[in-house]
Protein backbone atom coordinates (compact mmCIF):
# COMPACT_ATOMS: atom_id res chain seq x y z
CA UNK A 1 0.00 0.00 0.00
CA UNK A 2 2.37 2.62 1.10
CA UNK A 3 5.06 2.02 -1.51
CA UNK A 4 2.31 2.44 -4.17
CA UNK A 5 1.25 5.49 -2.93
CA UNK A 6 5.10 6.89 -2.93
CA UNK A 7 5.33 5.95 -6.44
CA UNK A 8 2.25 7.58 -7.18
CA UNK A 9 2.99 10.94 -5.48
CA UNK A 10 6.67 10.57 -6.49
CA UNK A 11 7.87 10.15 -3.56
CA UNK A 12 11.39 9.01 -2.70
CA UNK A 13 10.39 6.57 0.06
CA UNK A 14 10.08 2.65 0.45
CA UNK A 15 8.22 0.71 3.16
CA UNK A 16 9.38 -2.41 3.80
CA UNK A 17 9.03 -5.44 6.98
CA UNK A 18 11.03 -6.44 9.58
CA UNK A 19 10.58 -9.13 12.06
CA UNK A 20 11.36 -8.41 15.06
CA UNK A 21 11.44 -9.62 18.48
CA UNK A 22 13.66 -6.83 20.25
CA UNK A 23 11.58 -4.25 20.54
CA UNK A 24 14.16 -1.78 22.62
CA UNK A 25 16.90 -3.03 19.47
CA UNK A 26 14.27 -1.87 16.76
CA UNK A 27 13.86 1.17 18.47
CA UNK A 28 17.63 1.95 18.48
CA UNK A 29 17.78 1.01 15.35
CA UNK A 30 15.12 3.66 13.90
CA UNK A 31 17.26 5.93 15.31
CA UNK A 32 20.45 4.90 14.08
CA UNK A 33 19.72 4.25 10.51
CA UNK A 34 17.32 7.38 10.50
CA UNK A 35 14.09 5.69 9.67
CA UNK A 36 11.32 7.99 8.94
CA UNK A 37 8.27 5.84 9.96
CA UNK A 38 7.71 2.64 11.75
CA UNK A 39 4.45 0.96 11.70
CA UNK A 40 3.78 -1.40 14.91
CA UNK A 41 2.54 -4.29 15.11
CA UNK A 42 2.02 -7.58 17.52
CA UNK A 43 3.78 -7.88 20.03
CA UNK A 44 4.90 -4.62 20.40
CA UNK A 45 2.18 -2.23 20.39
CA UNK A 46 1.88 -2.34 23.84
CA UNK A 47 5.45 -1.89 25.27
CA UNK A 48 7.17 0.00 23.30
CA UNK A 49 6.47 2.94 24.86
CA UNK A 50 9.12 2.38 27.26
CA UNK A 51 11.37 2.90 24.54
CA UNK A 52 9.90 6.30 23.05
CA UNK A 53 10.29 9.84 23.54
CA UNK A 54 7.42 11.18 23.87
CA UNK A 55 3.18 9.73 23.33
CA UNK A 56 0.42 11.57 21.41
CA UNK A 57 -2.71 12.08 23.53
CA UNK A 58 -4.73 9.15 21.83
CA UNK A 59 -1.54 6.78 22.21
CA UNK A 60 -1.41 7.66 25.83
CA UNK A 61 -4.88 7.25 26.47
CA UNK A 62 -5.44 4.04 24.51
CA UNK A 63 -2.19 2.46 26.05
CA UNK A 64 -1.47 1.43 22.81
CA UNK A 65 1.01 2.39 20.04
CA UNK A 66 1.16 1.42 16.04
CA UNK A 67 3.24 3.84 14.62
CA UNK A 68 5.95 5.96 15.62
CA UNK A 69 7.08 8.86 13.66
CA UNK A 70 10.66 9.76 13.94
CA UNK A 71 11.90 13.42 14.11
CA UNK A 72 15.39 14.19 13.34
CA UNK A 73 16.28 11.41 16.49
CA UNK A 74 12.86 12.16 18.11
CA UNK A 75 10.63 9.43 18.39
CA UNK A 76 6.94 9.74 18.85
CA UNK A 77 4.05 7.25 19.56
CA UNK A 78 0.79 7.65 17.72
CA UNK A 79 -2.37 5.31 17.20
CA UNK A 80 -4.15 5.58 14.18
CA UNK A 81 -5.97 2.26 14.66
CA UNK A 82 -8.55 4.12 16.43
CA UNK A 83 -8.84 6.56 12.98
CA UNK A 84 -9.10 3.62 10.71
CA UNK A 85 -11.51 1.95 13.20
CA UNK A 86 -14.16 4.63 13.13
CA UNK A 87 -13.67 5.77 9.00
CA UNK A 88 -14.50 1.79 8.35
CA UNK A 89 -17.40 1.61 10.99
CA UNK A 90 -18.49 5.05 9.62
CA UNK A 91 -18.95 3.51 6.23
CA UNK A 92 -21.59 1.73 7.23
CA UNK A 93 -22.89 3.42 9.96
CA UNK A 94 -22.65 6.65 12.51
CA UNK A 95 -21.82 5.06 16.23
CA UNK A 96 -22.80 7.72 18.26
CA UNK A 97 -25.58 7.11 20.67
CA UNK A 98 -25.42 3.79 19.80
CA UNK A 99 -23.87 0.61 21.57
CA UNK A 100 -21.30 -2.02 20.79
CA UNK A 101 -20.09 -5.06 22.00
CA UNK A 102 -15.82 -5.12 21.94
CA UNK A 103 -14.31 -8.71 22.00
CA UNK A 104 -10.80 -8.32 22.88
CA UNK A 105 -8.43 -6.90 25.72
CA UNK A 106 -5.54 -5.92 23.30
CA UNK A 107 -4.02 -3.32 21.65
CA UNK A 108 -6.47 -3.41 18.70
CA UNK A 109 -9.53 -3.72 21.25
CA UNK A 110 -8.10 -0.31 23.02
CA UNK A 111 -7.92 1.29 20.17
CA UNK A 112 -11.50 0.35 18.73
CA UNK A 113 -13.03 0.63 22.13
CA UNK A 114 -11.56 4.31 22.41
CA UNK A 115 -12.71 4.98 19.14
CA UNK A 116 -16.29 4.28 19.81
CA UNK A 117 -16.32 5.95 23.11
CA UNK A 118 -14.67 9.12 21.70
CA UNK A 119 -16.96 8.99 18.90
CA UNK A 120 -20.01 8.73 21.47
CA UNK A 121 -21.33 5.04 21.37
CA UNK A 122 -21.50 3.02 24.91
CA UNK A 123 -19.07 0.25 25.04
CA UNK A 124 -19.06 -2.91 26.65
CA UNK A 125 -16.14 -5.83 26.82
CA UNK A 126 -16.33 -9.22 26.22
CA UNK A 127 -12.61 -11.13 27.09
CA UNK A 128 -11.88 -14.61 27.93
CA UNK A 129 -9.25 -13.31 30.15
CA UNK A 130 -11.68 -11.68 32.85
CA UNK A 131 -8.68 -9.73 34.47
CA UNK A 132 -7.62 -8.19 30.96
CA UNK A 133 -11.10 -7.50 30.00
CA UNK A 134 -12.20 -5.61 33.29
CA UNK A 135 -9.47 -3.67 32.96
CA UNK A 136 -9.91 -2.33 29.35
CA UNK A 137 -13.62 -2.11 30.22
CA UNK A 138 -12.54 0.48 33.75
CA UNK A 139 -10.24 2.02 31.59
CA UNK A 140 -13.04 3.24 28.85
CA UNK A 141 -15.52 3.92 31.14
CA UNK A 142 -18.03 0.60 30.07
CA UNK A 143 -18.65 -2.47 31.36
CA UNK A 144 -16.89 -5.96 31.31
CA UNK A 145 -19.70 -8.50 30.12
CA UNK A 146 -17.81 -11.88 30.02
CA UNK A 147 -16.31 -14.00 27.92
CA UNK A 148 -17.56 -13.71 24.10
CA UNK A 149 -19.34 -16.77 24.51
CA UNK A 150 -21.78 -14.89 26.66
CA UNK A 151 -22.63 -13.10 23.67
CA UNK A 152 -25.10 -16.11 22.72
CA UNK A 153 -26.73 -16.30 26.04
CA UNK A 154 -28.74 -13.04 26.15
CA UNK A 155 -32.21 -13.05 24.95
CA UNK A 156 -33.13 -11.72 21.92
CA UNK A 157 -35.33 -9.34 23.08
CA UNK A 158 -32.55 -7.63 25.09
CA UNK A 159 -29.54 -7.76 22.99
CA UNK A 160 -28.58 -4.81 23.23
CA UNK A 161 -26.02 -4.06 20.62
CA UNK A 162 -25.51 -2.14 17.59
CA UNK A 163 -22.09 -3.50 16.56
CA UNK A 164 -19.83 -6.51 17.47
CA UNK A 165 -16.03 -5.59 16.92
CA UNK A 166 -14.29 -8.73 17.25
CA UNK A 167 -10.18 -7.76 17.97
CA UNK A 168 -8.24 -10.72 18.49
CA UNK A 169 -6.10 -12.63 16.94
CA UNK A 170 -8.44 -15.64 16.62
CA UNK A 171 -9.29 -16.49 12.78
CA UNK A 172 -6.14 -14.94 11.44
CA UNK A 173 -5.02 -17.12 8.60
CA UNK A 174 -7.40 -19.50 9.99
CA UNK A 175 -10.98 -19.43 7.92
CA UNK A 176 -12.34 -22.33 10.47
CA UNK A 177 -12.11 -20.39 13.74
CA UNK A 178 -14.21 -17.96 15.28
CA UNK A 179 -14.67 -17.06 18.73
CA UNK A 180 -18.21 -15.15 18.55
CA UNK A 181 -21.11 -18.35 18.55
CA UNK A 182 -23.73 -18.01 15.64
CA UNK A 183 -26.45 -17.92 17.84
CA UNK A 184 -24.91 -14.49 18.86
CA UNK A 185 -25.79 -12.75 15.63
CA UNK A 186 -28.75 -11.42 14.85
CA UNK A 187 -29.91 -9.75 11.57
CA UNK A 188 -30.40 -6.65 13.04
CA UNK A 189 -26.64 -6.11 14.48
CA UNK A 190 -23.63 -5.06 12.29
CA UNK A 191 -20.37 -7.55 12.48
CA UNK A 192 -16.63 -6.45 12.16
CA UNK A 193 -14.08 -8.40 12.49
CA UNK A 194 -10.25 -7.03 12.87
CA UNK A 195 -8.50 -9.63 11.35
CA UNK A 196 -7.52 -9.01 8.17
CA UNK A 197 -6.56 -11.83 6.24
CA UNK A 198 -8.88 -13.92 4.93
CA UNK A 199 -10.98 -11.14 4.31
CA UNK A 200 -13.87 -13.32 4.92
CA UNK A 201 -12.99 -14.75 8.27
CA UNK A 202 -15.44 -17.46 9.72
CA UNK A 203 -17.00 -14.46 11.75
CA UNK A 204 -17.97 -12.68 8.78
CA UNK A 205 -19.57 -15.81 6.92
CA UNK A 206 -21.20 -16.28 10.01
CA UNK A 207 -22.79 -13.15 10.28
CA UNK A 208 -23.66 -12.87 6.37
CA UNK A 209 -25.17 -15.97 7.04
CA UNK A 210 -27.53 -14.84 9.84
CA UNK A 211 -28.62 -11.50 8.12
CA UNK A 212 -26.16 -9.23 9.35
CA UNK A 213 -24.24 -6.60 7.67
CA UNK A 214 -20.70 -7.16 7.81
CA UNK A 215 -17.81 -4.66 7.88
CA UNK A 216 -13.80 -6.48 7.17
CA UNK A 217 -10.96 -6.03 8.77
CA UNK A 218 -9.22 -4.57 5.33
CA UNK A 219 -11.09 -1.51 5.75
CA UNK A 220 -9.96 -0.75 9.21
CA UNK A 221 -6.29 -1.65 8.11
CA UNK A 222 -6.64 0.39 4.56
CA UNK A 223 -7.92 3.72 6.51
CA UNK A 224 -5.04 3.54 9.40
CA UNK A 225 -2.53 3.05 6.19
CA UNK A 226 -3.37 6.53 4.83
CA UNK A 227 -3.45 8.00 8.42
CA UNK A 228 0.00 6.57 8.27
CA UNK A 229 1.09 7.98 5.47
CA UNK A 230 0.31 11.09 6.33
CA UNK A 231 2.00 11.21 9.28
CA UNK A 232 5.18 9.70 7.41
CA UNK A 233 4.98 12.07 4.34
CA UNK A 234 2.90 15.21 4.96
CA UNK A 235 1.07 14.01 1.93
CA UNK A 236 -2.76 13.18 1.35
CA UNK A 237 -2.51 9.45 -0.46
CA UNK A 238 -4.82 8.42 -3.14
CA UNK A 239 -7.19 5.63 -1.25
CA UNK A 240 -7.95 4.22 -3.93
CA UNK A 241 -4.34 3.65 -4.77
CA UNK A 242 -3.91 2.11 -1.25
CA UNK A 243 -6.90 -0.26 -2.00
CA UNK A 244 -5.82 -1.46 -5.20
CA UNK A 245 -2.32 -2.32 -3.44
CA UNK A 246 -3.75 -4.27 -0.33
CA UNK A 247 -6.33 -6.28 -2.51
CA UNK A 248 -3.67 -7.48 -4.59
CA UNK A 249 -1.26 -7.83 -2.16
CA UNK A 250 -4.26 -10.28 -0.01
CA UNK A 251 -4.79 -12.19 -2.82
CA UNK A 252 -1.23 -13.00 -3.51
CA UNK A 253 -0.56 -13.85 -0.22
CA UNK A 254 -3.83 -16.07 -0.09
Amino acid sequence: MHTAAYRALGLDYVYVAFGTEDTAGAMAAMRALGIRGLGVTMPHKLRIAAFLDALTDEARAIGAVNTVVNDDGRLTGHNVDWIGALRAFREVFEPAGRTAAVVGAGGGARAIAWGLKHAGCTVSVFNRNEAAGRALALQMGGEFAGAPAALATMPETTQPFDLIAHATPVGFHDPTSSLIPPTALRPQTIVFDAVPMPIRTKLLCDAEAAGCRTIPGLRMQLHQAACQFELYTGRTPDLAILERALCTAMAETT
